[in-house]
């Protein structure tokens, strides 16, 4: 015996243990055996624990119980974890004479809040998480019994005292022959299913009359429910080669439209095209983790968290940024437990027990994993879901479709370290508008903004057209993109300035034209001017952009920056903006006058 459960992966105790052990793998019923005489006043009693009660287990490890576990005691106290592990205090020893033995059949849910409460999971545990047949107790024990009489030496008291308060009741299913057929195209007679549910144990009573039916499951198959079950059961037996090759008939689904599967195929390929590489991470995360991401932790910055893509709009002023030599910065005390968010109620860790509400997190975490071990550039970027909490208590979270970006190190390949040059937040911005070109969005704009991830100053939003209610157009954001706060880099411990960015999906594509419209190449000889501007240093260049536009006409064709210039001549706290205007027609060679009235109007 003792050669067969190291066999088995189990190590020899002594023979009463071994015997129990024994038939817990031969049978799947656990047992333990309690040294009668230690058992004070011989008696044993099932309850709960009682608050603040202690007991020293097997493994010598005393450990503090709650209300919610189920115990074994005896008059005076503890003696065993229901279903989990015994205690050291009335464990079979070499002088033990007199075995108690105790079959139980236990609550598969009791005995897995038990185990994970205590971080104790053992053989017993893990088979009464999977719900035993409730009649294997009694057989169980019987075995034990016999083992014992045969290997041990010892006699068997005659009689067995048995708790058994509500036995299951038999459960019986009406099954049809017709049942088999209508699920698998088998044809079957009533007397093949009767014998292959009768060598599965199944009590089948059949009708004379009909191809119906009585089938009465046996307790150790609580899988079984329905008629469905019972085909499955009788196809096994017959054998899942004779179910016969059929075309599927009936209509065709309809075909989904936007789909979103095909929405985000499309953007993954666009993004891969650009030369990033596609991650995954966790969407269960912490709070702490998320908190990382705030330059300052503070209750304003963490809202921001749950807007998305939304920043906080930029009034003209920086906040300090820490030096990037190692210098402190005073941050404000925040309790990571106050982010509303998602909260796993029985999470696989502490590190993974809330839903994220943002990308970000994961795509720095990747970056700084890779920069310990590359010194290539990183561009990365992932698809996923933002989890959102309800202002509603009983209501499910706003699950956001989102993409994020995020760039690092060199921007291009080069042999010569010296030569390389490393990725700036207009690399980040290129992506993103290669992004918005694919999908054939020509109308979009950036705006300066702040946010609690970025530096100050190196943020943006972006913006798209919308309609309103009042059939109005106006620009709404979209998505937030910048240069990583020199704080939030150092906690990463990410040796270079990285890029990032996220957008929502589910507001991108509501700004995608639905159709597209095209004009004809015109054949008429296209005319440029170059318009050099000087204007505050606080004047974004997209109002530039959006008033040269406006004031160009149908015969602007396009107004593009090439230069931005500060310094002498330029008077301090201005800026000098030139861009390249082209003028064409679709019906006729514009004349220079044209052109000129035109550029002077602007």
């Amino acid at each position: 015996m003792g050669r067969r459960l190291l066999a088995a992966g189990m190590r020899p105790i002594n023979n009463v243990v071994d015997i129990t052990n024994y038939v817990m793998l031969e049978f799947g019923q656990p047992l333990h055996g309690f040294d009668y005489d230690l058992v004070r006043h011989h008696h044993i009693i099932v309850r709960r624990a009682r608050p603040g009660e202690e007991i020293i287990t097997l493994d010598g490890v005393k450990r503090k119980l709650t209300p919610d576990m189920l115990l074994i005691a005896d008059p005076e106290g503890p003696i065993a974890i229901a279903g989990v592990m015994g205690g050291a205090i009335s464990e079979v020893n070499d002088n033990t004479t007199t075995v108690l033995l105790e079959a139980a059949n236990f609550q598969a849910a009791s005995v897995r809040r038990t185990s994970v409460e205590l971080g104790l999971r053992t053989d017993a545990s893990s088979r009464f998480e999977k719900r035993l047949d409730p009649e294997l107790t009694v057989a169980g024990a019987n075995r034990a019994m016999q083992l014992m009489a045969e290997h041990a030496g010892g006699t068997v008291h005659p009689g067995v005292v048995d708790c058994y308060p509500s036995p299951p009741q038999p459960r019986t299913i009406t099954f049809s022959t017709d049942d088999v057929e209508w699920l698998t195209a088998v044809k079957v007679t009533q007397h093949e299913v009767v014998e292959a549910l009768s060598w599965l144990g199944f009590i089948v009573v059949p009708d004379e009359h009909s191809n119906s039916m009585q089938v009465t499951v046996p307790t150790f198959r609580p899988d079984v429910v329905e008629s469905a079950d019972l085909v499955e059961e009788v196809l096994r037996m017959i054998g899942y080669n004779s179910i016969p090759s059929t075309i599927p008939v009936g209509p065709l689904p309809e075909p989904q439209v936007d789909s979103w599967f095909e929405r985000e195929y499309a953007i993954r390929n666009i993004l891969i095209g650009a030369g990033l590489n596609e991650i995954i991470t966790y969407a269960m995360i912490s709070r702490d983790r998320m908190i990382n991401l705030l330059a300052h932790a503070d209750a304003q910055s963490a809202c921001v968290l749950l807007q998305g893509a939304r920043g906080v709009p930029s009034n003209g002023t920086n906040t300090e940024v820490a030096a990037k030599n190692g210098a402190s910065s005073a941050v404000v005390p925040f309790d990571a437990r106050t982010l509303p968010a998602v909260t796993l109620v029985n999470p696989l860790s502490s590190d993974h027990d809330t839903m994220r509400l943002t990308l970000m997190s994961g795509l720095l975490e990747t970056i700084q994993e890779n920069s310990k071990r590359s010194k290539a550039g990183l561009r990365f970027f992932e698809i996923g879901r933002r989890y959102l909490p309800s202002d509603e208590p009983s209501s499910l979270p706003d699950e956001r479709r989102s993409v994020g970006i995020a760039l690092s190190g060199p921007a291009e390949i080069s042999w010569y370290a010296e030569l390389s040059r490393p990725a700036d937040f207009y690399d980040l911005k290129g992506v993103v508008e290669t992004l918005l070109a694919a999908l054939h969005m020509s109308r979009y704009r950036f705006t300066s903004t702040q946010h609690p991830t970025f530096h100050p100053g190196r943020c943006a939003l972006l913006e798209l057209p919308r309609m309103t209610d009042a059939g109005e157009e106006t620009f709404s954001p979209v998505g937030v993109l910048g240069e990583v706060h020199p704080l939030v880099q150092q906690r990463y411990d990410i040796p270079q300035r990285t890029y990032m960015c996220e957008l929502d999906l589910e507001q991108l594509y509501e700004a995608v034209p639905r159709s597209l419209t095209y004009a004809p190449i015109s054949r008429q000889q296209e005319l440029t001017r170059d318009l050099a501007l000087v204007v505050d240093e606080q004047v974004p260049a997209q109002d530039i952009h959006d008033a040269i536009v406006q004031s160009g006409g149908e015969l602007l064709r396009s107004a593009a920056l090439f230069d931005v210039y500060t310094g002498e001549p330029i008077p301090p706290g201005k800026k000098n903006l030139t861009y390249s205007l082209a003028y064409q027609s679709q019906d006729r060679t514009l004349t220079d006058a044209e052109v000129n009235t035109l550029q002077d109007g602007i």
